[in-house]
């Protein structure tokens, strides 16, 4: 069972079908069909806070991923039955998708789609070092 919640401001049009369906697509071409994935939907505020204070690195990005553990690593905190165990969060910055999309000439939730599949690559250990696109 995959479980993807997502957590987005009232204020932001998101396309949670076609986000739910392309996270779960891709997971399942993964192998993973046991998992729980968080999904948030940011302003830049936020955005610029979680990149300085937990990242390190200064000012606003497009997408953030926050591994629930390290590649490799297990985690042996013991779950109820029928719990997934959790990948970690993907956090979007909707203003950089809306200019993005705008810039690149697509809809905003393709780019939203884009940053997800993204981020959900980071989190299942893929990097920019190791080919990532």
């Amino acid at each position: 069972m995959l479980e993807i919640n997502f957590n987005v401001g009232s204020h932001y049009l998101v396309d949670r079908k076609l986000l739910r369906g392309a996270a779960e697509k891709m997971l399942l071409a993964k192998g993973i069909d046991h998992a729980h994935l968080e999904v948030s939907v940011v302003g830049r505020r936020r955005m610029k806070y979680l990149n300085e204070k937990i990242v390190k690195h200064e000012g606003i990005t497009d997408v953030l991923s926050f591994p629930h553990s390290e590649k490799g690593e297990v985690n042996d905190f013991p779950m109820p039955e029928g719990i997934p165990p959790t990948l970690g969060e993907v956090v979007i910055c909707f203003p950089v998708a809306v200019k993005e999309a705008r810039d690149r000439g697509k809809m905003v939730d393709k780019q939203l789609q884009f940053y997800l599949e993204h981020g959900i690559m980071h989190l299942l250990g893929y990097h920019h070092d190791d080919g990532m696109k």
